[in-house]
C-alpha cells in the first residue's frame, strides 16, 4: 500500500496514536533536560550581591520546578507505553493486511473471498484485544472507516507477477530504504551525541583546572558542563541510536536478500510462501526493537 489510507482502521488509529505519544514523550523530556540544564547555567557565576543572588535562585527553582512537573506527567500519562503498544498493534495490523492483500498463508486465493474477509476480521478483531487498553485512546473517527479498504480487495486480483512486483517495490524496497536510512541517521545522532559528550566532559575538565589556578574566580562552569553531559548520556540511553542502527542495518540487510529470491515466485504457493518469509523478518526487526526499548 503506497497510502496509510489503503490500511485498515485500526492500523491507521494506533499509527496516530503512536507517532502522537512518541511525540510528546521526546519532547517532554526534551524540555526536562533543558530545563536542567539552564538552571545549571543559572549558577554558573557567584554574584555577591544579595539581591541578584536572590533572582538567581529563584529563577533556578523555577526551571528545577518545571522539570519534576515534566517527570511527573511523564510518570502518569504513561505515553512511552502507549507509543510501544501502538507501534506493536500498527505493525501487527500492517502485517496481516500484506498477508490478506498478497493471498498469503491463511488468506489463500482458492479460499472463497468473504470466508477470507470473515477471517481476517476475526484476526484483526483479535489483535485489537490483546490492546484493549489502547482502545479508550484511539481516534473514535479514524476506527469508523473501513476494515479491508478497496486497495486491499483489488490487490487480491493481481496476477502473481503483479503481486510480486507490486509488494516487493512497496512493501520490501520501501521498508528496506525505511531501515536504511534510519540505520544512517542513527549512525550519525550516535557520534554527534558522544562528540557534545566527550567535548563536554573535557571543557568540564579544563574549568576544574582554571579553577585550581585561579580559586577567587567568581566564574565556574563545571557544573554546567557536567549537566550537558549527563542530559547527552541520557538521552543516547532513551534514543539507543547504536542499537538501533544495528538492528536496522540487519533487518535491511535480511530483506535484501529475501528480495533476491524473489525470482523463484511463480505460483500462488511460492507467493504465499515468499511473503510469510518477508513479513517474519519485519517482525523479527520491530519484536527486536521493542525488547530494546524496554530494557
Amino acid at each position: 500500500m503506497k497510502d496509510n489510507k489503503e490500511y485498515p482502521n485500526y492500523f491507521q488509529a494506533s499509527d496516530k496514536l503512536s507517532n502522537s505519544s512518541q511525540s510528546y514523550y521526546l519532547n517532554i523530556i526534551r524540555i526536562d533536560l533543558i530545563s536542567m540544564i539552564i538552571a545549571a547555567l543559572l549558577a554558573v557565576y557567584g554574584f555577591k550581591e544579595v539581591e541578584y543572588k536572590l533572582y538567581i535562585h529563584i529563577t533556578s527553582g523555577i526551571f528545577l520546578f518545571i522539570g519534576l512537573l515534566l517527570t511527573i506527567i511523564l510518570k502518569s500519562k504513561k505515553y512511552e507505553d502507549v507509543w510501544y503498544q501502538c507501534r506493536a498493534f500498527a505493525e501487527s495490523c500492517k502485517t496481516l493486511t500484506w498477508r490478506f492483500a498478497m493471498c498469503s498463508e491463511s488468506f489463500e486465493k482458492n479460499i472463497p473471498l468473504n470466508n477470507v474477509k470473515e477471517l481476517f476480521i476475526k484476526r484483526i478483531s483479535d489483535v485489537s484485544n490483546e490492546f484493549n487498553t489502547l482502545t479508550k485512546h484511539l481516534d473514535s473517527k479514524v476506527l469508523n472507516l473501513e476494515i479491508i479498504t478497496t486497495k486491499m480487495l483489488e490487490l487480491r486480483n493481481f496476477s502473481v507477477i503483479d503481486k510480486i512486483d507490486y509488494y516487493i517495490e512497496n512493501r520490501i524496497e520501501n521498508q528496506k530504504q525505511w531501515y536504511s536510512d534510519k540505520a544512517e541517521w542513527n549512525k550519525r545522532r550516535y557520534n554527534m551525541w558522544f562528540g557534545i559528550i566527550i567535548t563536554s566532559q573535557s571543557l568540564a575538565l579544563i574549568s576544574v583546572v582554571f579553577l585550581i589556578k585561579f580559586p577567587n574566580n567568581d566564574w565556574n562552569f563545571v557544573g554546567f558542563l557536567t549537566t550537558i553531559a549527563s542530559s547527552a548520556i541520557s538521552w543516547l540511553q532513551i534514543k539507543q541510536h547504536q542499537e538501533l542502527k544495528q538492528a536496522y542495518t540487519t533487518a535491511s540487510v535480511e530483506l535484501n536478500i529475501i528480495k533476491e529470491l524473489s525470482y523463484k515466485v511463480q505460483t500462488e504457493e511460492q507467493l504465499s510462501e515468499f511473503v510469510l518469509d518477508s513479513e517474519n523478518a519485519i517482525s523479527r526487526e520491530h519484536t527486536l526493537w521493542t525488547a530494546q526499548k524496554r530494557k
